[in-house]
């Protein structure tokens, strides 16, 4: 049986086929919808997407420098992996040159206590050698400058951990441990675990950690991430800074990393300090010489004119798409975010 033309039967035939084409097409655009709503995504949440970069670069292991480090003046190994300099007044800085970030930690010690700023990324337990630089009665504690895996990895090998006493930080503490956020420690990135631990104070912000002799102010300085804090020595004159500035390149790309904080942050410190201070940073490393990350206000007022200016210019600026890289002065380099990006 046929349809003639003109017939019900032939007329449906091109109705048929014109579904078929509306169908077709449907799919097309709703597979371009997907893909450009994936291209939103990835733009929106660039910092996480950042992080899976360097996943997938990383392997998933501890990044170790390619090069034999060699030692400035004043650094010596205190054993195969770690290297101790000791700036005086009671402070002492612990590297890890052989690490590919070349993290420096800082034990400073009073007379009736010690605080340990920092504890590297765990690729080795640091605590046999903080112990053994101390009188085996003296307390110490731990604190950290904020929650990365590069500075977080040792806390559990401690007994008394302090933490800057914030509401969000508090919320992250269950059956009795502190518990790591997935992007706040980043520790996938170098299939670094994150190891619950126990918080034994927590310290307002501006309050002053008296070690006996020294008296440590710990400030509340978000931007690299919410919960930054650094610790300033007033009597000494230095600022233990941990990653708010360091001479390489200053990472404000990351996951709730936050451009107007930031570069708030840095006027404070800068307003706070003169230009005798010593500023130390919590990265070292200009492989294969590595040194004690040693800054100055100069350095930080110059990082402030950087940050203000990636906070307030929504476009292009310096170079790169992502994270733009902004010059900041002849040590130091900004990697930025968008102001108008998700934190």
């Amino acid at each position: 049986m046929t349809g003639r033309p003109g017939s019900a039967w032939g007329r449906g035939a091109a109705p048929v086929r014109r579904r078929r084409h509306v169908t077709a097409w449907t799919i097309v655009w709703l597979l371009l919808a997907a893909l450009l709503l994936a291209a939103v995504v990835v733009v929106w949440r660039a910092p996480e997407a950042a992080t899976w970069r360097y996943r997938i670069e990383s392997g998933g292991v501890p990044v170790m420098s390619a090069t034999a480090p060699v030692l400035s003046a004043g650094l010596q190994w205190a054993d195969d992996y770690y290297a101790v300099a000791d700036l005086g007044q009671g402070a002492f800085a612990i590297g890890e040159p052989k690490y590919g970030q070349c993290n420096f930690s800082y034990l400073i010690v009073g007379t009736q206590r010690a605080l340990l700023f920092d504890t590297g990324p765990g690729v080795r337990d640091i605590s046999p050698l903080v112990r053994s630089m101390l009188p085996a009665s003296m307390p110490l504690e731990v604190l950290p400058s904020h929650l990365h895996f590069d500075h977080t990895g040792n806390l559990h090998h401690f007994d008394h951990v302090v933490l800057p006493d914030l509401p969000a930080l508090h919320d992250q503490v269950r059956d009795g441990s502190f518990h790591l956020g997935f992007y706040q420690s980043l520790g996938f990135v170098e299939g670094f675990p994150r190891v619950p631990f126990h918080v034994s104070r927590w310290i307002e912000p501006g309050s002053v950690l008296d070690l006996g002799g020294r008296r440590l102010e710990m400030l509340s300085l978000p931007g690299h991430t919410p919960d930054s804090v650094v610790l300033y020595d007033r009597d000494a004159n230095r600022v233990f800074a941990g990653d708010f500035i360091y001479p390489t390149s200053i990472y404000a790309f990351l996951p709730h990393a936050d451009l107007s904080s930031y570069a708030a942050s840095a006027r404070r410190l800068r307003d706070l300090i003169d230009d005798r201070t010593r500023v130390y940073g919590a990265h070292g490393c200009d492989h294969p010489q590595v040194d004690v990350p040693t800054l100055t206000r100069a350095d930080v007022a110059a990082l402030e004119t950087a940050l203000t200016q990636a906070a307030t210019h929504i476009g292009r600026l310096g170079t790169g798409w992502y994270p733009r890289v902004v010059p900041v002065n002849d040590r130091m380099r900004l990697l930025a975010t968008y102001p108008w990006m998700a934190r």
